[in-house]
């Protein structure tokens, strides 16, 4: 019963906001296979290098949300909070230079030599790429894709289920969660995570003698994973399909698994009908990123300029890399926001400063 209800109260926010993000960049998604016909190093340089503000604004939407006051429950208080934590993209993410990634020799750029992230914008001129070999002397083009486009939104939502209990000494636990959630044809989500927050306050006298300030240190962690179905064939790069039926390519699939924690200092100032909040932290990311199945890689047939996939070309779960999110290490946030008191009722809003800043609103019930 627990878990029904669970599901039913999130999965209308659920698909209405990451199926928002997920409906838009599944066009663009079902490109990325195109990306393996240079091989996969030059695969792997164009992914991170596509998708890293996604994963970097997923990984800033997981580290929000997770408090709305220093003050910890007395045990055996609890809190119930649905969030709603939005990232915003910043300008610089939103286009990057193919010619600067360190490709392959045989890869030329051609058309614009500045493409879009998933994030930019849409109907941007065709950035494309150009793959070659030379056979008996002659240069002859083994493949020319254009590179995906964007998807023109400069933002990614997940709202996020939370419980906080608390416990002797002063301190919280929070657990959030949202169960595996399937989006149709544009694959599925889930989410879950773990935190404590624990009262400074009860060690420092100065801080006790003031009746409405609060001082707590958190921490936590949020994993999301998602998933999307492919579907690139032979023909999709214009070569000719001579695998055999051991060679199946309708099982592509891209997995996302985006990891972050954070660590913050927290004050607040509760009254009775409204708390103010400020925190201070780091935050970091990291994103395991997968392509199963089979993916169609072209090659030149001997003796022709023809082009071909083989089940010697053709490649089975060609990428599976690990990358740091956003600049690659921890990174400073602050967060400002204020909650509102109805009773049980608690609605809060804030705002995160930082890289891949937040906005988070979210609605809960409070006992202390």
């Amino acid at each position: 019963m627990m878990r029904q209800f669970v599901r039913r109260s999130i999965i209308i926010p659920v698909v209405l906001l990451s199926g928002l993000f997920m409906q838009n960049a599944y066009s663009q998604l079902d490109q990325m296979g195109k990306l393996l016909s240079g091989g996969v190093s030059d695969a792997e340089k164009l992914t991170e290098a596509y998708l890293s503000p996604f994963t970097n604004a997923f990984g800033a939407t997981l580290n929000a949300g997770l408090y709305n006051t220093a003050r910890p429950h007395r045990f055996p208080g609890f809190d119930l909070t649905l969030s709603v934590n939005v990232a915003i993209i910043p300008d610089e993410a939103k286009t990057f230079f193919p010619g600067e990634l360190g490709l392959s020799p045989n890869a030329t750029v051609t058309g614009s030599p500045v493409a879009p992230t998933i994030a930019g914008e849409t109907g941007m001129q065709v950035s494309a790429l150009r793959y070659t070999e030379t056979v008996s002397g002659d240069e002859v083009t083994l493949a020319e894709i254009d590179l995906p486009q964007g998807t023109g939104l400069g933002f990614v939502p997940a709202p996020t289920l939370q419980l906080g209990i608390g416990l002797p000494f002063g301190t919280d636990i929070i657990g959030r969660y949202i169960p595996e959630v399937g989006l149709g044809d544009v694959g599925s989500l889930g989410l879950w995570g773990i935190g404590v927050k624990h009262s400074l306050k009860q060690w420092i006298p100065v801080v006790q003698r003031l009746p409405v300030v609060n001082l707590s240190v958190m921490a936590g962690y949020t994993k999301f994973y998602t998933g999307a179905p492919l579907n690139f064939r032979p023909a999709d790069i214009g070569a000719a399909d001579n695998t055999s039926m051991a060679v199946d390519f309708s099982g592509q699939k891209l997995d996302f698994g985006v990891g972050s924690f954070t660590a913050n200092v927290i004050a607040s100032a509760d009254i009775p009908f409204i708390t103010g909040y400020l925190g201070l932290g780091i935050n970091s990311t990291n994103t395991n990123l997968r392509m199963t199945g089979w993916y169609p890689v072209p090659v030149i047939v001997t003796g022709t300029d023809e082009i071909e996939v083989t089940d010697e070309s053709a490649l089975y779960d060609p990428i599976d890399f690990k990358l740091a999110g956003d600049t690659g290490g921890i990174q400073p946030r602050l967060t400002a926001g204020f909650k509102v008191k109805l009773a049980v009722l608690h609605i809060h809003f804030d705002y995160t400063y930082a890289n891949y800043s937040v906005v988070t609103g979210g609605i809960g019930i409070s006992v202390r």
